[in-house]
């Protein structure tokens, strides 16, 4: 009898729980509403993803969903590369609920695509529907799906774009010597426009369109505009050269060059020590938990440029609110929902139910003290380090997955020391498998289990049921692109951004 009783009450309490979700379901009849459709663009339009054209609108007419009761309703708009949406992603898009109208940009679609594994510079079909979703409940309608030809471009972790062309430089002044089979690379950034970092000595040396002499080259007056400081024609009055190269005369050492074929300009600048490089563009901290300078704006402590979009510096961090500025005034700035790439947990969004914040600032709830601080505004990340001490104890990468090593042990990535036990690295990630070693060779290591925290958008366990391996390595899942990892050995995790 007492088993019979406890089956009725379970019953009973399921019901109950169900209740809320099933009432409604009672009342809107899905079967009776409408689901929402997309009117335009017309089915199979082709969208030739072009870098230049990044910020245009792609705009998605739709009709509204009918329900057979008034709810309250959101919208959002799905891409996937098959046409049962078995895996999508979400367009990053403002709607227009009174005109049905979605709008985003060639970039923010092409973000989507590459999410989804779609190859860049290739023709596909992607598939776009739009739901509807009943607030606080799982319930939603979508529409058909409508297929659209897509041709993406390729982005870069730091926001540049690789279209896929390269150019090339050989010379006596790069390492690769007169050999084009060594010749240095040149990655395409933008339009037109490539970069590399390399050493250069006081000799000549010219770029090319391929990895051979002939048929595309490009020499000293080709430019019409060159750092004088860096470059002159390697034909002299006192120096023969009857092919017109370019002579290098700068002090010896590391550069960053960037060549735009379009505009016909070489720029050049020493490359730091560290890797960093300095645009002279700023972003600056304010707020009462950075008790330097509080929420005086034009005393805004900076943020000094590093990389492409991303800027750093050392601040002192109170338990308290800030937020970051375009500039030392109170104009544009940078607020807790920007951010919507990785944060570092020490950080939340100012407003809470028990702390009210109108501007939604960041608020630093982490131990207070001396951080480095690095933000890029681009993947829209901010991370919070311990200032650097590297005690010069290395951990290792290497994998099918690491582009610049692959399974050469001898030879695996260096990652250095930031802090205790932890490690950072940037470097060139592709879809397939890596793990740790704590020294260049297969000894001790560290695999996917070792860590009981992973950013799951990019890392998983390289042994599934459909993939076989043996060392449960770690498995890199995309996009494809260059990355900044940092791993802690004693508090097990790992960040990736």
């Amino acid at each position: 009898m007492k088993k019979y009783k406890f089956i009725i009450l379970a019953l009973v309490g399921l019901f109950m729980l169900s209740a809320c979700e099933h009432d409604l379901k009672n009342i809107l009849d899905l079967e009776e509403s409408t689901p929402p459709a997309i009117t335009s663009p017309a089915a199979n339009t082709q969208f030739e993803l072009l870098a230049a054209n990044a910020s245009d609108n792609i705009v998605f007419e739709i009709s509204l969903a009918q329900f057979s009761t008034t709810v309250a309703t959101e919208y959002k708009l799905e891409v996937s590369g098959e046409s049962t949406f078995t895996e999508a992603s979400t367009i990053d898009a403002s709607f227009n609920k009174q005109d049905g109208i979605f709008s985003t940009t060639v970039v923010n679609l092409n973000r989507a695509l590459l999410a989804l594994g779609f190859e860049p510079l290739e023709e596909a079909d992607a598939f776009i529907k739009v739901v509807a979703l009943v607030n606080s409940t799982s319930l939603t309608l979508a529409s058909e799906s409508l297929t659209i030809k897509v041709i993406p471009y390729k982005i870069a972790a730091d926001g540049t774009t690789d279209d896929g062309t390269r150019i090339y430089m050989i010379g006596a002044a790069v390492p690769a010597g007169w050999n084009p089979d060594e010749a240095v690379e040149m990655v395409n950034i933008a339009p037109d426009t490539y970069r590399t970092t390399t050493t250069f000595t006081n000799e000549r040396f010219r770029f090319f369109g391929q990895k051979d002499w002939n048929p595309i080259s490009y020499n000293f007056p080709y430019f019409t505009s060159v750092p004088e400081e860096y470059f002159e024609n390697a034909r002299q009055p006192d120096r023969e050269d009857g092919d017109d190269n370019l002579w290098f005369k700068g002090e010896l050492g590391s550069y960053i060059i960037t060549v735009d074929l379009g505009a016909k300009t070489i720029t050049m600048t020493p490359a730091s020590d560290d890797g960093t490089v300095d645009d002279g563009t700023r972003i600056y901290i304010v707020g009462a938990a950075v008790p330097a300078v509080g929420w005086d704006a034009a005393n805004a402590q900076e943020l000094v440029n590093i990389a492409p979009y991303v800027y750093r510096a050392t601040v002192e961090l109170e338990n308290d609110r800030f937020r970051f500025l375009k500039q030392q005034d109170w104009g544009d700035g940078y607020n807790f929902p920007y951010f919507t790439g990785y944060v570092n947990s020490m950080l939340e969004n100012a407003l809470q139910p028990d702390r009210e914040d109108g501007d939604e600032n960041l608020w630093f709830k982490g131990t207070p003290g001396t951080y480095v601080i690095t933000v890029d505004v681009e993947k829209k990340t901010v991370e919070l380090d311990l200032p650097y001490s590297d005690d010069g104890t290395h951990i290792y990468l290497v994998g099918a997955a690491v582009t610049e090593v692959g399974w050469d042990a001898a030879n695996a990535l260096a990652m250095i020391n930031i802090a205790p036990n932890r490690y950072r690295v940037t470097t060139e990630f592709e879809v397939d498998r890596f793990r740790f070693l704590k020294q260049q060779d297969w000894g001790d290591g560290y695999n996917f289990p070792f860590f009981t925290s992973v950013p799951e958008q990019y890392l998983e366990n390289a042994f599934q049921p459909d993939r076989e391996d043996g060392d449960e390595n770690l498995w890199f899942k995309g996009p494809a692109g260059t990355y900044t990892i940092t791993i802690d050995v004693e508090e097990k995790w790992i960040t990736m951004y």
